[in-house]
């Protein structure tokens, strides 16, 4: 036990030391020598990769910081108080990697999707994403926190692992498709909305109604200049910036605030794609080589997806858009909820991350994405409810108000805590309810989700070209790549 303690102490610290835009390029570069890139074209790649992971934090950091006063201050015009407050997907960082389980669970996590990759059993090979490995695992320390069980705390992060597995296969070439990255998937939480994403998309078409897709590209064709993913962004920047500065704005200070941040919603719209480009560049060797040798049979297998941070994921023009108008959607609307105790702070500037695993299985449809989004995140909220009393008691004992002031803050005025991102995840959610039932219903409930996750396994293995449609993937694509036939 302390030899997987020590092991996962050691690789957290290699992780917080290089951090992903470092130590992912690696990893793609061992893999492209395996594949018999060439070095030259496997250090190529890894370069641009590592641009433009660098590139995409950087993006997103700007994005970020331009609308997260806005949103504070949204919740400061509201007023209105609820039990627990969003501090962020950091506080579920710091509580998993303070309890033994977090460390112990990226030696046996590795250690699993290694397993189950070489045997095939999986297309995922999930290691380039091992930061984000405590976005499952939360549930799981949840699950130990509440029933005292480390064993049942082990179980159902390996549940919530194979789960994460399974949804990233599926969705893998309706995210490629959409994003245009060859051989990518998601493995963190916004493939937790994916599901819900293809249930909506299988009830419209089965009761054959009609929609009229709306993208940027659709816009832009009807709208012209107006229609413009930079234009959008402005429109929706100014939107987002005026709900947030409503006791100010017959200031001029608060105009020059509402102005630049549009400005600068709208240039990371314009920004993204060039961004995108450098990222893409850093794919097409491997991608090319992998998809060489699986066409002459020299490729031991058929599918290979990589496992990808999700800030690659989030600047589409149609996430983005989305995801921008579903800010103050989502935020507004989680008020109202009945059976949500969340007030959404942290981490809700975020929602083009969140948004990412939706708008693939809808092909690019911002209407549906955010019709979608609305009534999947005010779910997730009462669900997360559900979770927070427990997550801010496993805080506490962890000491994270030592190490956050947003979380000392809210102990101050005796609030809970919650961690928007990683709790939305009602998949995951019903893995922690059956692992954490007491008597009886523990068993059923875990019965339950074991029989439920093997038969959508197997029916998956037995027909992919059906769950690759339904997670958003075109024929066309899928045949043109090479997944089918």
């Amino acid at each position: 036990m302390q030899i997987l303690i020590d092991i996962g102490n050691a690789v957290n610290n290699v992780m917080g030391i290089f951090g992903s835009t470092i130590i992912v390029p690696i990893i793609i570069f061992i893999i492209s020598m395996c594949m018999r890139v060439g070095v030259k074209k496997s250090f190529q790649g890894a370069i641009y990769m590592a641009v433009g992971l660098t590139l995409f934090n950087a993006v997103l950091g700007i994005l970020m910081n331009a609308i997260t006063p806005y949103v504070t201050a949204m919740a400061d015009t509201v007023g209105i108080s609820l039990p627990y407050i969003d501090i962020g997907w950091q506080g579920a960082s710091v509580v998993v990697y303070s309890n033994t389980l977090g460390y112990i669970y990226l030696v046996l996590g590795l250690g699993l999707n290694l397993l189950l990759f070489g045997l095939k059993l999986v297309d995922t090979f999930q290691p380039t994403d091992i930061w984000n490995y405590y976005q499952f695992v939360f549930w799981a320390v949840i699950v130990q926190f509440t029933t005292g069980s480390f064993a049942l705390g082990v179980a159902a992060a390996v549940m919530c692992n194979l789960v994460v597995l399974l949804i990233a296969d599926i969705i893998a070439p309706s995210l490629q498709e959409f994003n245009g990255y060859d051989n990518l998937t998601l493995t963190s939480v916004p493939s937790g909305g994916a599901p819900f994403a293809m249930i909506v998309r299988w009830i419209v078409m089965k009761l054959k109604i009609k929609t009229k897709p709306v993208s940027a590209e659709s816009l832009q064709n009807r709208f012209g200049f107006w229609g413009e993913p930079l234009i959008i962004g402005l429109i929706v920047g100014i939107l987002i910036t005026i709900l947030g500065s409503l006791t100010g704005l017959t200031e001029a200070s608060t105009w020059s605030g509402i102005l630049t941040t549009a400005i600068t919603i709208a240039g990371v719209m314009v920004i993204y794609p060039s961004v995108s480009g450098l990222f893409v560049k850093g794919l097409i060797p491997l991608s090319q080589s992998m998809q060489a040798r699986a066409q002459t049979g020299k490729s031991n297998r058929k599918y290979f997806h990589v496992a990808m941070d999700p800030a690659v994921f989030f600047g589409n023009g149609d996430n983005m858009a989305a995801a921008l108008i579903l800010i103050p959607i989502v935020f507004f609307t989680s008020l109202i909820m009945p059976g949500n105790k969340i007030l959404m702070l942290a981490d809700i500037p975020a929602m083009a991350f969140m948004t990412a695993g939706l708008i693939c299985v809808f092909r690019g449809d911002i209407l549906m994405t955010i019709i979608s989004g609305t009534i999947w995140f005010n779910i997730a909220n009462v669900l997360n409810s559900d979770v927070c009393a427990a997550f801010t008691k496993a805080a506490e004992s962890a000491g994270v108000a030592s190490q956050m002031d947003s979380v000392a803050n809210a102990f101050s005025q005796g609030l809970g805590i919650a961690a928007w991102t990683v709790g939305t995840n009602p998949v995951l959610y019903l893995v922690y309810k059956a692992f954490s039932a007491e008597g009886a219903m523990r068993i059923i409930g875990v019965i339950l989700v074991v029989a439920v996750f093997l038969l959508i396994y197997l029916s998956f293995r037995k027909n992919k070209k059906k769950w690759w449609m339904a997670a958003g993937a075109s024929e066309e694509y899928l045949a043109e790549r090479g997944y089918i036939e």
